[in-house]
């Protein structure tokens, strides 16, 4: 499923770069044809040209202090809590509805492949070890699971990732910053203790106009327009408004601000 986002993702790149192309070069040419065949050899140039020299570098965004206060603030929130593990189930539910809750952990089957997730809660102020991780894994493994993703509040041993490469399942280990910002922030679900209540700024005004989801409408919007440029000569204006549409296709659909993925779960 992954591999077949990511190909209509490049797909709907290309598209948006014909379609650039076209309401421009078509606006300064009469031939179709002509219009058409040199906006493909530009829209697949320029995919060519940001292929080679934008290598994906995912950078990893530091946390303010507000948000490390608050991080650490509702890693205490979880452990005091009477019940942890129901906050995490109703937080994976947001996106896995299948998901059960154990006594001590998550677990998330996927119906499309045979894969497995396992979430645990370390609630315990030492941090994680290698002689606790293993207990963990000792205890999740009847579930014989393709993941096992360990929230704990830090990271105690130095050498814990490497241990982890010993196991052949997947093993992802967040400590309590991680936590926050991979899973909280991601699900936009937080301890209740910790809710605020939130007013709509220019901000999220932004963030829901160039939500990923609108990527298809703003693409339409633009194709619509090129499209009557086949029978009727477009004009300026349209040229400017197919651009602006297909610019924010290319906010909506590439823009990881707008856009907040979770590859934890």
């Amino acid at each position: 499923m992954k591999r077949i986002s990511l190909f209509l993702q490049e797909v709907i790149k290309i598209f948006a770069f014909f379609l650039l192309f076209f309401v421009w070069i078509r606006y300064f040419l009469h031939s179709f044809w002509t219009a058409f065949a040199i906006s493909i050899l530009c829209s697949i140039g320029l995919y060519a040209f940001l292929l080679f020299f934008s290598k994906r570098k995912q950078t990893r965004k530091g946390l303010k202090l507000k948000e490390k206060e608050d991080a650490a603030n509702m890693f205490l929130s979880l452990i005091f809590s009477s019940n942890p593990m129901e906050f995490f189930l109703q937080l994976v539910k947001k996106k896995h509805p299948q998901a059960e809750k154990h006594q001590k952990y998550i677990s998330i089957c996927y119906s499309l492949e045979k894969a497995k997730t396992i979430l645990w809660f370390d609630d315990s102020f030492d941090g994680l070890t290698q002689a606790k991780l293993v207990k963990i894994y000792n205890y999740v493994k009847k579930e014989k699971p393709t993941k096992i993703v360990v929230c704990c509040k830090e990271i105690a041993d130095k050498n814990l990732f490497s241990f982890c490469l010993n196991f052949e399942e997947k093993i992802i280990i967040l400590d309590q910053f991680e936590m926050y910002e991979k899973l909280f922030k991601a699900y936009d679900y937080f301890p209740k203790t910790y809710q605020k209540e939130k007013r709509l700024v220019f901000k999220d005004l932004v963030a829901y106009s160039f939500n990923k989801k609108r990527t298809k409408s703003y693409l339409f919007s633009a194709f619509i327009l090129v499209f009557s440029g086949l029978f009727v000569r477009a004009t300026l204006y349209y040229c400017i408004i197919s651009s602006i549409l297909v610019l924010f296709a290319f906010i909506s659909a590439l823009n990881p601000y707008f856009n907040k993925t979770n590859e934890i779960l």
